[in-house]
């Protein structure tokens, strides 16, 4: 504990000074990207009071900057798009560069170089987008051509995010999100990245990663950074994900579709094929339409986009005889999402601009689906999402603007049981029953106010862009209800369903609800130093604070595993003795402060070989799933907890000694008293805020006008990972349960830590070839991940995954030394080689 204290004192004071050294304050905005750069003349000496001004070609939208003492100019917060890009100044001609793409979350440089003339005349140019990073920050930008053109099953954007180095994709392992994408990066699985869509947040407080999907019709583009991102983005240890929507155009566009897919299309599963059944028969349909353009042309616009899958699965039981009366059945099990945007945008007058946007979401399916799970042990899913957002841009000045945020978002889920049954669960994996997770629902309702601002200094000579803001979250509901094991869980000794059982649990008692709310504040300030026109530097600070039951706050003082483990002294255990004398009422996390450093160095002067790189802490936000929620329940409920707990590898047997089998009465034995200790839920005192260590470098070369490479050398260290072990359980030297219990606790007591740890290394080889009508971008990545959270970098599981595994896995933990050594290892996550690449070809007749 005192190492503990120490370490996190010494990342306070180094905090602390540098934001001495770096002053309060630009980069890029999170709705938009900045333009950034020089006027000068033929002979490369600065132009002053040079008006510079940025048109989007398809919206009117126009800003202007006056080009200061040393040729410089900012147009901060544009929004994502195609720009003519115009520089005038008396005596001198007027130069028009064409084409000049701002991305979202990116900043881009431009230099503009004016002649004297005596005539005014006008100069045009196309401008080339560059094929390489200059920034450091680790990731790629994903263009509005990309997402049409590139093929995306399911059409879900993050397919895409699949281009930036050390990512990967997988289906969303929780619920909560049926079929739904997650970018997973750095040793994570996706739950560690922070999710903003047009400024908002979009990031799911009680899983992690993403909250609220939008169809691929409703996305402009995005940008992912998977490592060294500057101080303005934060509650993330992992990356960064940044979407900003569509807005309409001066012209009225609009679409129809409709993707269909039936089953003369599909390959036998493998299932059927065991089974010797048939193609099972298959229906899917994802349709919608989409609708853009002016309502007052030059000033406001408006899209709107729908979408619907409709899709008809089944999957067929295959038992292996355990239940032959099943065996070959095919079971329905229907799923369907809708999807809904709509924006407005309203480019109020040349220095002020509104974007108002709703997202809307509902989906329903079945839940726990496998080829050994009985139609009993199903349950039913239903989610509905919905979010409202505010954007107010002001310039308030040629070199200063501000950015206001409000977004309103609710989200209700429901995971209900379709047998209240009790559950059997057999060795094969088998089950039959009242599903083990159902009933159970989840709600939040977030309220989310952030402001940003932007402006520019030259001190010294050099040029400084600098922002700073605030952002508050407020959470008041963060919860839900949690019901499950009312019916009893029988795991079984054999795979037969009259044979023995090993151990009974039941879980009693009435809850109708609970909530976990939290206040998220964060405060950062950022400095971009161009420190010459070869060097720029990028520091920031940034301190994040959650307060709140959701912020580990939680009063435990009617936790009986908490009060018992407090005043117990004889352990040896470390984590035991952290109970000593614990407040039970929790500490909230205060010293999260994060310092950024960051460097660009354009070696030849010309943008094109690069060296770039930086070092940085980075704080995630501790989602209440992995955390507080489970012991919050215990401490709100109405005696929710384990009211029956027994187990006895060899068969439990009954008091006239025969073996126990499901369906006769319970063995006496197992039942915990009344008034006993029926919480079986309890939070570490030590849990703080989980964050990574990050330290990268990287060389960007343009080879030519058509080829760009990348290198980047990447070293994340997580630190202090929530986790959660089964401490009540007696192990052999092979790990399997024994026989009695350390504590007079149930013997599925579980204990939320947070010490987890894992190290991430990679070393990313990208290229970028662009032709007249070729395109291709992709990269190489050689990595390792390890540590004692076995399932990724993110996650609160250490064991296998899936049904029955998942049921055992908090057991795979020595429960005398949770972080021994075959604890720790290679993460599930761990791929040593990874490639992707993705590209377009037009062909004849602008075919692709």
């Amino acid at each position: 504990m005192k190492k503990f204290l120490q370490h996190r004192t010494a990342i306070a004071v180094t905090a602390l000074a540098l934001c001495l050294l770096a002053l309060p304050g630009v980069a890029s905005a999170q709705t938009g990207g900045d333009l950034t750069g020089k006027v000068v003349d033929s002979q490369k000496a600065p132009l002053p009071g040079v008006t510079v001004t940025a048109t989007n070609k398809d919206t009117g939208f126009q800003r202007s900057a006056t080009t200061d003492e040393v040729g410089g100019f900012g147009l901060r917060g544009l929004p994502a798009g195609t720009y003519t890009v115009g520089a005038d100044l008396a005596s001198y001609g007027t130069v028009s560069v064409e084409g000049v793409v701002v991305n979202v979350a990116s900043s881009r440089s431009l230099e503009i170089t004016l002649a004297q003339s005596t005539v005014q005349e006008t100069v045009t140019v196309v401008d080339e987008a560059p094929l390489i990073a200059t920034s450091p920050s680790i990731g790629t930008t994903v263009s509005q051509q990309e997402l049409q053109d590139l093929p995306l099953n399911g059409r879900q954007f993050a397919n895409v995010a699949a281009l930036a180095p050390g990512t990967s994709l997988a289906y969303n392992s929780d619920p909560t999100k049926p079929g739904q994408l997650t970018v997973a990066l750095n040793g994570g699985i996706g739950r560690n990245i922070n999710f903003t869509v047009d400024g908002g947040d979009n990031t799911d407080d009680t899983i992690g990663g993403a909250l609220q999907n939008y169809n691929l019709d409703a996305v402009q583009e995005f940008k992912i950074q998977t490592a060294q991102y500057k101080a303005e983005y934060g509650r993330s240890s992992g990356g960064v994900l940044t979407v900003v929507t569509k807005t309409g155009t001066n012209e009225f566009h609009g679409s129809a579709y409709d993707f269909a897919r039936r089953k003369e299309l599909n390959g036998k599963t493998e299932s059927e094929k065991l089974a010797g059944n048939d193609k099972g028969p298959y229906k899917r349909d994802q349709y919608g339409a989409s609708l853009g353009g002016p309502i007052v042309k030059d000033r406001a616009h408006f899209f709107a986009t729908y979408e619907k899958l409709k899709r008809d699965n089944q999957y067929t039981i295959n038992t292996g005889g355990v239940v032959p009366a099943f065996d070959n059945s095919v079971i329905a099990i229907p799923f369907s999402d809708e999807l809904a945007t709509a924006k407005v945008t309203f480019d109020i007058n040349s220095q002020q601009m509104l974007q108002v946007r709703y997202g809307y979401q509902k989906n329903a399916d079945f839940y726990g689906a496998t080829a050994q799970t009985l139609p009993s042990a199903l349950g039913t899913l239903n989610n509905k999402y919905d979010s409202v957002l505010g954007n107010y841009t002001a310039q308030l000045g040629s070199d200063s603007l501000n950015e206001f945020v409000y977004q309103h978002t609710t989200f209700e889920n429901g995971i209900l049981a379709l047998s209240n049954s009790p559950a059997l669960i057999f060795p094969s994996g088998v089950v039959s029953g009242q599903n083990a997770n159902t009933p159970q629902t989840t709600v939040q309702t977030k309220d989310q106010f952030k402001d940003d601002f932007s402006f520019t200094k030259n001190i010294g000579g050099a040029r400084h862009d600098f922002k700073t803001g605030l952002a508050y979250v407020h959470e008041p509901v963060l919860g839900g209800t949690f019901e499950t094991g009312t019916a009893g869980t029988f795991t079984l000794l054999t795979d037969d369903p009259n044979g023995p059982v090993r151990e009974i649990s039941v879980n009693g008692g009435g809850f109708g609800g609970f909530e976990t709310p939290v206040n998220q504040l964060s405060a950062y300030f950022q400095d971009d130093w161009q420190v010459n026109d070869s060097l720029t530097l990028n520091l920031g600070l940034r301190y994040d604070v959650n307060s709140g039951k959701g912020g580990g706050e939680l009063d435990q003082s009617s936790n009986a595993i908490f009060q018992y483990l407090k005043n117990q002294t004889t352990y040896t255990e470390g984590y035991l003795q952290d109970f000593h004398n614990a407040s039970a009422t929790g500490k909230k996390d205060t010293n999260n402060f994060a310092p950024r450093l960051g460097f660009s160095w354009d070696l030849t002067g010309e943008g094109k070989s690069v060296l770039r790189g930086g070092v940085g802490r980075f704080y995630d936000f501790p989602y209440t799933n992995a955390t507080v929620l489970f012991p919050a329940l215990v401490v709100q409920s109405a005696g929710f907890g384990t009211v029956y707990s027994l187990v006895d590898p060899n068969g439990i047997r009954n008091d006239d000694g025969s073996l126990f089998h499901p369906g006769q009465p319970l063995p006496s034995g197992g039942a915990i008293p009344v008034g006993g200790a029926v919480a079986n839920h309890v939070l570490a005192p030590t849990q703080a805020t989980p964050y990574s260590d990050q330290i990268s470098l990287g060389y960007s070369w343009q080879v030519n006008n058509s080829l760009g490479l990348t290198f980047e050398a990447l070293d994340a260290r997580y630190e202090d990972i929530p986790y959660r072990f089964r401490f009540n359980s007696r192990l052999d030297a092979n790990g399997n349960p024994m026989t009695g219990l350390r504590f007079p606790f149930s013997a599925t007591s579980r204990m939320w830590s947070g010490d987890g740890h894992a190290h991430y290394q990679g070393l990313n080889i990208g290229f970028r070839v662009r032709e007249e009508k070729f395109e291709l971008q992709g990269f190489y990545t050689l990595s390792k991940a390890e540590g004692n959270i076995l399932a990724g970098a993110d996650e609160f599981r250490l064991g296998s995954t899936g049904f029955q595994t998942d049921y055992q896995t908090d057991r795979s933990v020595d429960s005398r030394n949770p972080d021994c050594s075959k604890c720790n290892g290679p993460l599930y996550t761990d791929a040593r080689h990874r490639l992707t690449f993705g590209g377009t070809y037009t062909a004849p007749w602008a075919l692709k």
